[in-house]
């Protein structure tokens, strides 16, 4: 980390890289990513692992914070001291950008693209370390973050207890907008509408936003895990099952992921359950209409299109989903940002035909979904991994809302589809038991 010192401030409109890699075998102590972040000072700490577990990457700082798009034109200089990879840029775009925040949201960016002044990342086997350095970074920031990386974290600290608040009149308010989406259904204004509804929790201190997730990804260990802070104690994380897109060069893979089951108290009950999901109309009624949408976003800059003829089972620990898969090879220009705006959001977590359920949305829900079924992930001049974000939750101080919604079609009920959203809500309500 010495090396830092020596290295020039670039001009605006670039930033320097200094890489190295970490021999993790070397040290007796495992290398846990989770561990590190809660060294670092809270405020702009971001984490993301792909569903995989293959690549997962922890950010602290901000070197650059830009648009997403806007970050394409940043010129990365390598410093000669790394391996000059390319930088990773944390993605996070609300559901809904053309409505205006709710307060609890204030300070959350539209559309931001955070490039970290400290990187820690691990592809495989591989972990490296790299600082971002830019003309916006501030020397006295850098220093502090540096210095709370060198004190020692407490492993055995007693994580507040978490008291689920009373719903209130939730399941009347959400049976009414049930009934509303419904009825433009049957009046052919829309196909379908995802409805959300939110359940808030009070802890009995603040809350640490890593910690949170390291007991959420302990649960759930499929899916795709994000934590992004807009300053202290405010934080948005969660551990999601749904890719939006994902890109290797010119190839892409996204996915369809609608219908809900929960899962079986044992194996014969989870395969029955597993059967009637596959096997109910309704079901696949609403999860064709994703799949459509995907296809057809992605043929408009796809070269070649591929999608899995039937649905499969995706079982995570509380409840199993029809997926689909869809594999394109995209043409020559096309950026991640056009791939987002084409597929951001699906109908999965909106409804069809899109633009009609969001409209639809900001009458029938009560509150602003913010970063809640966003897109959450990160990019890079090689390739991008962006997912949904759903199964999440927002921190402020020592309270925390999470949030689920379910895929409202013709033949939907209002208290079966309060249920699904309960069994979603799993993840949040075993925090407080």
């Amino acid at each position: 980390m010495a090396r830092v010192a020596t290295v020039a401030l670039p001009d605006s409109g670039a930033f320097t890289r200094v890489e190295v890699a970490i021999d993790v075998h070397a040290s007796s102590e495992p290398c846990d990513m989770l561990h590190w972040l809660r060294a670092a000072s809270a405020g702009t700490r971001r984490y993301f692992r792909d569903r995989t577990a293959k690549c997962e990457i922890g950010g602290i700082g901000r070197c650059v914070s830009t648009t997403f798009g806007q970050h394409e034109t940043w010129k990365q200089q390598g410093s000669g001291v790394g391996l000059e990879r390319a930088s990773a840029w944390f993605v996070a775009i609300p559901f809904d950008s053309s409505r205006a925040r709710d307060v609890e949201w204030t300070g959350w960016s539209h559309t931001e693209c955070v490039l970290p002044e400290i990187e820690l990342r691990r592809d495989g086997e591989l972990h490296t370390l790299a600082v971002n350095i830019s003309a916006e970074s501030s020397r006295e920031s850098f220093m502090d973050q540096l210095d709370a990386l060198a004190q020692p974290v407490l492993s055995c600290t007693i994580e507040p207890a978490l008291v689920r608040e009373c719903d209130g009149d939730g399941e009347a308010q959400w049976s009414r907008a049930v009934r509303g989406g419904l009825e433009r259904i049957r009046s052919g204004a829309l196909r379908k509408i995802v409805i959300a509804r939110r359940r808030a929790y009070a802890a009995s201190g603040l809350l640490d936003p890593v910690a949170v997730l390291a007991r959420l990804a302990a649960r759930e260990s499929r899916g795709f895990r994000f934590l992004v802070e807009a300053g202290q104690g405010k934080a948005f994380l969660g551990v999601t099952p749904e890719r939006l897109v994902s890109r290797s060069g010119r190839i892409v893979r996204s996915e369809a992921v609608a219908g809900t089951r929960p899962r079986g108290v044992d194996g014969v009950a989870d395969r029955l359950l597993g059967e009637s999901l596959l096997a109910s109309a309704k079901d696949r009624r609403e999860h064709e209409i994703v799949v459509e949408r995907v296809r057809e976003a992605l043929a408009t800059c796809a070269t070649s299109l591929r999608v899995d003829a039937q649905p499969r089972l995706l079982r995570l620990a509380y409840v199993q989903h029809l997926t689909t898969r869809v594999y394109a090879e995209i043409r020559a220009g096309v950026s991640d940002a056009d791939l987002v705006a084409l597929l951001h959001p699906t109908p999965a977590v909106a409804g069809a035909p899109v633009a009609e359920a969001i409209e639809a949305l900001r009458d029938f829900e009560p509150f602003d979904r913010g970063l809640y079924a966003g897109a959450v992930g990160i990019v890079s001049s090689d390739g991008a991994e962006i997912s949904v974000a759903i199964r999440s939750a927002r921190i402020d101080g020592d309270r925390l809302t999470a949030y689920a919604g379910a895929g409202i079609v013709e033949g939907s009920d209002a208290a079966e589809e309060w249920r699904e959203t309960g069994h979603k809500l799993l993840a949040f309500e075993r925090l407080a038991t």
